[in-house]
């Protein structure tokens, strides 16, 4: 007898924290991406904004506490013809980059959030949330080439002496890092199995190499000689104007690193295993 009351005790005590943690959540978000740089006029740059998309899933451990992994695949881009200051409308350079990110982040439910079909009539059924974690990148930035009218890889060609025995100590970048995202969301219990939200979230990345422009030129007929045509065009931007710039002058900022954003509607439903007590 007292075996079975204290069975009927610690089920009643823990019930909801243990049905909370079996509620996962599987969805879409549909939103924009963008980044900035050494390519963005200011902060950011509004004419580069591009449709992302992506999977998540979310797992409820307290009504305050959810995990959630993500796949995102969206679209980064940048061109010095946006710019207002003159010296970067010479500078000529552009680029874009799918950028594919996949992430695992904790989110804060700052109100309290119950995605719970057995309790639909909860009161915690909107907050506000902050999240972060740790994505993994993956990015391939292109350049246009004006004499064949084609997108052309930058990263292979080594723009900016990468590979060339005089700058060897440049190392071509990965194109897989790492990124620390954080940021912030609104969900909202829509019915009984079925949530939907609004999130925004910057990437802090480790790497002033999404958009191919980070330190200086080189001597263009030396990228030449050593990297090909291809890459002393790409170089200067696909103007001559540019091409007596030598080691001292600026391509690019090297002291900061460059960062994108992801932002969007997320519609989940609700899962609930069926070996999910009932008490």
């Amino acid at each position: 007898m007292a075996r079975k009351l204290l069975t009927i005790l610690i089920g009643v005590c823990f019930a909801p924290l243990f049905s909370l943690a079996q509620v996962w959540e599987v969805g879409a978000m549909l939103g924009a991406s963008t980044y900035s740089g050494d390519l963005t006029p200011g902060l950011i740059d509004t004419k580069q904004i591009h449709f992302d998309g992506g999977v998540l899933v979310r797992y409820g451990i307290s009504r305050y506490f959810t995990i959630k992994g993500n796949v995102y695949d969206g679209t980064i881009s940048g061109d010095d013809q946006d710019a207002t200051n003159p010296k970067n409308r010479q500078r000529n350079l552009d680029f874009r980059s799918n950028i594919l990110d996949v992430g695992v982040n904790g989110e804060i439910n700052l109100t309290g959030f119950e995605a719970n079909p057995r309790n639909f009539k909860t009161q915690y059924k909107t907050s506000p949330y902050i999240f972060g974690g740790i994505s993994v990148f993956h990015f391939d930035p292109e350049g246009y080439d004006h004499v064949t009218g084609t997108w052309v890889r930058l990263q292979p060609l080594g723009t900016e002496g990468q590979g060339t025995p005089r700058y060897n100590n440049r190392e071509k970048y990965a194109l897989t890092q790492i990124a620390i995202p954080f940021g912030i969301g609104l969900k909202h219990n829509l019915s009984e199995y079925w949530n939907i939200g609004l999130e925004f979230g910057w990437r802090k990345t480790f790497t002033d190499y999404l958009d191919d422009v980070s330190s200086t030129y080189i001597p263009n007929d030396y990228l030449s000689h050593f990297s090909g045509a291809l890459a002393a065009r790409m170089a200067i931007g696909n103007n001559q104007l540019n091409a007596g710039y030598g080691d001292n002058v600026s391509r690019g900022n090297p002291n900061t690193n460059d960062w994108y954003m992801i932002g969007g509607i997320t519609v989940t439903y609700i899962i609930l295993p069926a070996y999910c007590p009932h008490f």
